[in-house]
């Protein structure tokens, strides 16, 4: 039997693993208060990543934070909202979470990449 959930992946978008780490709200020297993801590093996720659809940034946009990439991942959700998912150098910011049908098979993460975190 032929493995259904690989057939529509190409090179680019085979599944990757992203380290998550949770979001802590710390105040700068100039008084700003600024995201600052803390974790291990030992807390992971194998998901697929994708450009965002103009309607997905429609539905799941927020005030502040819009939705650039989707994140699918196979399962029940392993990480929350406002969390940071890093991928190598890149580092997304978790917007919004649809658990597809609430039946722990598939989880979407809709999420805004951040330039400006290290």
């Amino acid at each position: 039997m032929v493995s259904v959930r690989h057939m529509y992946c190409r090179p680019g978008n085979l599944f990757k693993d992203f380290i998550i780490e949770n979001n802590k709200q710390v105040v700068t020297r100039t008084g700003r208060v600024a995201d600052h993801p803390v974790g291990s590093g030992a807390d992971m996720l194998r998901g697929c990543l994708a450009e965002a659809s103009d309607e997905d940034r429609m539905n799941h946009s927020q005030k502040d934070h819009i939705v650039t990439h989707t994140i699918v991942q196979a399962g029940k959700p392993k990480a929350k909202r406002e969390d940071h998912l890093i991928l190598g150098k890149r580092v997304f910011y978790i917007v919004d979470i649809d658990d597809v049908g609430m039946l722990e098979f598939l989880t979407i993460y809709y999420a805004e990449e951040r330039k400006g975190i290290k």
